[in-house]
């Protein structure tokens, strides 16, 4: 389900200014507006993963086939991580607010929320992405997806290099070169098999900008609108989920000897539950004044919790070595 959706089930805005902040939040990030994939989990959670490794046999005319035992997957555990603030405000300003009166203090108020909707909607974006998974952080696409490690439960990487398969030479793969744009949609449609039913990419600003570039050379850009009426831009069949430069980097090593950290990835997936899961319990949670109790009655907070879950070895795939 969508992520505003979620909050109505669990935690629904109850006042205009928790509802006006959670809009801004959505507003503020094409990712949010956009993904399918959150789903409703307990704080402690379990899953199983299915590796999906039955083969196909053959048998003799008038006998059965060898069976094989379709043993469970061992049961996975996940905790939701817990992200978010609380702002106190003095209840006399609170006072000058609700009633309309103090030097620009019902503007401030509201300027000073919107700043930090914008910040939340990074900061939510980042922890899918770039969580770092220590502490009481969120891991992100990025720390599952390494490299170097397997998926839990799954006994794969899930990371292409995009330079695999590709016949070009060289430590990256070079798009900052228009000589690769159709090796590069090429190589796009065997990222595409590797998922079920793929319809999506994650990326940073400046490889959703060069895909746009591409696919309009090679008249394989299309348009389709967010549920906030926004223009997203559609390569070569995938969704274009752009986010910002520093939560997806452009400096990651390449396949030199001594690497050369001028690389970066992009995330093909399915956008919808069941492959890849952003488990949550809270949704975009607001509190309001007065709807948090003791020390915190008088201001204003937000909690998301949540964890990413990978099901499916056919759930998503993470490209990287692109050079732009």
């Amino acid at each position: 389900m969508r992520i505003l959706e979620l909050t109505g089930v669990v935690r629904p805005a109850t006042t205009t200014r928790g509802q006006r902040f959670i809009q801004q939040v959505l507003s503020y990030s094409p990712l949010l507006q956009t993904l399918m994939n959150f789903k409703l989990k307990a704080t402690e959670h379990n899953y199983r993963p299915a590796a999906g490794s039955q083969a196909v046999g053959a048998r003799a005319l008038a006998a059965n086939y060898t069976p094989s035992n379709m043993t469970p997957a061992a049961v996975l555990s996940g905790v939701l991580s817990a992200h978010g603030f609380f702002i106190k405000f003095d209840q006399s300003y609170k006072t000058d607010v609700d009633l309309g009166i103090g030097i620009e203090m019902d503007q401030w108020y509201e300027d000073n929320l919107d700043d930090k909707a914008y910040d939340t909607a990074k900061a939510i974006e980042a922890l899918i992405i770039s969580g770092s998974g220590t502490g009481n952080n969120m891991a992100g696409l990025d720390v599952i997806l390494d490299g170097d490690n397997n998926v839990p439960g799954l006994g794969i990487t899930m990371v292409i290099d995009a330079l695999t398969g590709s016949g070009l030479s060289g430590d990256s793969f070079d798009l900052t070169s228009s000589d690769n744009y159709d090796t590069f949609l090429e190589q796009t449609d065997k990222w595409k098999e590797e998922v079920e039913g793929a319809d999506a990419i994650i990326c940073n600003r400046s490889v959703a900008a060069r895909l746009t570039t591409i696919a309009r050379i090679k008249h394989a850009l299309d348009w389709s609108k967010s549920e906030f009426g926004n223009r997203i831009a559609v390569v070569n069949g995938l969704q274009i989920m752009p986010v910002d430069d520093d939560i997806i980097t452009k400096a990651e090593p390449d396949n030199a000897g001594t690497p050369v950290n001028e690389t970066t990835s992009l995330y093909v997936f399915k956008n919808a539950e069941g492959l890849w899961n952003i488990n949550s319990n809270s949704g975009l949670a607001f509190y309001d004044h007065g709807e948090l109790d003791g020390e915190q009655q008088e201001g204003v907070g937000f909690e998301f919790r949540a964890k990413n879950e990978i099901k499916r070895k056919r759930a998503i795939r993470r490209v990287r070595n692109l050079k732009v």
